[in-house]
């Protein structure tokens, strides 16, 4: 895709995971980053770090940038712009450079799983917040980057494609509230097969959803 519509779908993104490559020189490596702003032209990143000070960076160096967005993994090539600080947060502006290439693999591991999931929907066409309420399902797959479930035909019409929902997961006893949006949504012969990504993953639930996918990872490999 261009810059353009790299750029449109990367507002949809804020918070998504980001890493930054630097093939050569005296800071060569691969730095961590969050997506934290777009406007027409930039991208504002989370300024990566390097041994606790923030990255030494000069303007118009190109990177290597690959970051998660709708369960896909994109790469482009950014030219760095612009620094600044804003709201205490250190931002790294960059400008995408070409065009940007869907990467044909799974930026996160996927396991099976059951685990009962609420739904609410927070916005879009038809959205009425005194009619809104949970809707559960069961998941049958979890990543860090998203859940993937199936619903009988009828109950269909309460997912359209790119609604946003608030997302409930209880693991260990414990309540969790992540936001995602319906990227995927396929028709099967009884049942739709959807799928939620999630906007960002925020470090309190990072750890804990970790840890239970590779619980199932090894009970998988176990079996």
């Amino acid at each position: 895709m261009d810059s353009g519509e790299f750029l449109a779908m990367l507002k949809d993104c804020i918070g998504s995971k980001v890493s930054l490559v630097i093939d050569a020189g005296l800071y060569k490596g691969t730095y961590p980053s969050r997506v934290e702003d777009v406007d027409e032209e930039l991208i504002g990143l989370a300024h990566p770090t390097m041994r606790g000070a923030l990255l030494p960076v000069h303007r118009s160096v190109q990177l290597k940038m690959s970051v998660e967005a709708g369960g896909a993994l994109y790469f482009s090539l950014v030219s760095i712009s612009k620094g600044l600080v804003r709201e205490n947060l250190p931002l790294l502006w960059v400008t995408p450079v070409g065009e940007a290439r869907k990467i044909q693999r799974r930026l996160f591991v996927r396991v099976p799983c059951l685990l009962k999931t609420g739904l609410f929907r927070l916005e879009g066409e038809g959205y009425r917040p005194e009619k809104e309420e949970w809707t559960y399902v069961n998941a049958k797959d979890i990543s860090l980057g998203g859940i993937g479930f199936s619903v009988p035909r009828e109950k269909a019409r309460l997912f359209p494609e790119r609604a946003r929902f608030l997302v409930e997961l209880v693991l260990q006893e414990k309540r969790y509230l992540l936001v995602g949006k319906i990227v995927k949504k396929i028709p099967k012969s009884e049942s739709w097969e959807l799928g939620v990504a999630f906007e960002g993953m925020p470090v309190f639930a990072e750890k804990p959803l970790g840890n239970y996918i590779r619980q199932q990872e090894l009970a998988g490999r176990q079996s």
